[in-house]
């Protein structure tokens, strides 16, 4: 199946020279061996909407008035041009509208997503316009409760804490939304794996820290009990270039 999915790649990748390591970069880049959980909390559609870069990008309400924001934390273990590091993704399910079509273009915006290595935050900045910066990110078990712990120039950001699920084959296709240069790039990250959902209240909590960042998430008056959430012990993926160039 893994074999399947790299031969449907059909784009030519890009190359890049990393300015700091000399190291050769090309995309798509390929995922070989991580883990991922993340949980969903509501959030007033009015306090989010600010956080947006483009009036065209309308969040996805859960209900009316409310919108969602998703918390995932990432263990990259394995992967192919890059050492492994660890990611925090504060997110935003939102979808861009197009005038003249119906249908909009689904995706994640992301507010934050610190990273434990300059090489993942050189890429991630480079290439897909995402606000990555360098951050302490540890996990730990808990029994049956998957801990990760944020930090940055000392002070505490998040801690999210997420309950294991058991898990299955799956496979699913994850759109981001970056900004670099004035556009907004939506690239597409293919991922397949071993993954577990639940569609159910209290399966995740978060705690806010002393950081600016904690702050900032403070202000938006997110719900601490949460809607849904996943547990992803063993994933592949391809990290593709930005698909679409999108104004603002």
């Amino acid at each position: 199946m893994w074999n399947a999915l790299v031969r449907s790649m059909k784009k030519q990748g890009w190359f890049f020279v990393h300015a700091l390591t000399g190291v050769h970069l090309s995309t798509p880049i390929h995922y070989l061996d991580w883990s991922m959980m993340s949980a969903s909390f509501p959030v007033p559609v009015a306090k989010i909407k600010e956080k947006l870069p483009s009036k065209n990008l309308i969040p996805v309400q859960s209900a009316p008035g409310t919108a969602t924001i998703v918390l995932k934390a990432i263990e990259v273990r394995q992967i192919r041009g890059y050492p492994p590091y660890n990611e925090f993704a504060v997110e935003v399910p939102a979808v861009y509208e197009v005038a003249g079509k119906a249908a909009g273009l689904p995706g994640s915006y992301i507010l934050h997503m610190p990273v434990t290595t300059e090489e993942a935050r050189w890429g991630g900045v480079e290439i897909n316009g995402m606000p990555k910066f360098i951050a302490e990110i540890r996990f730990e078990d808990v029994g049956e409760v998957r801990r990760c712990e944020v930090q940055a120039e000392g002070k505490a950001i998040i801690t999210l804490e997420v309950k294991k699920l058991v898990t299955k084959p799956h496979s699913w296709d994850w759109y981001l939304y970056g900004v670099r240069d004035g556009q907004l790039l939506r690239t597409l990250v293919q991922i397949q794996g071993q993954r577990g959902t639940a569609d159910v209240r209290g399966g995740a909590l978060f705690t806010l820290g002393d950081h600016p960042i904690a702050e900032e998430l403070r202000s938006l008056e997110i719900d601490n009990t949460s809607i849904a959430h996943e547990y992803a012990p063993q994933l592949q993926s391809l990290l593709n270039p930005p698909g679409e160039r999108l104004p603002l």
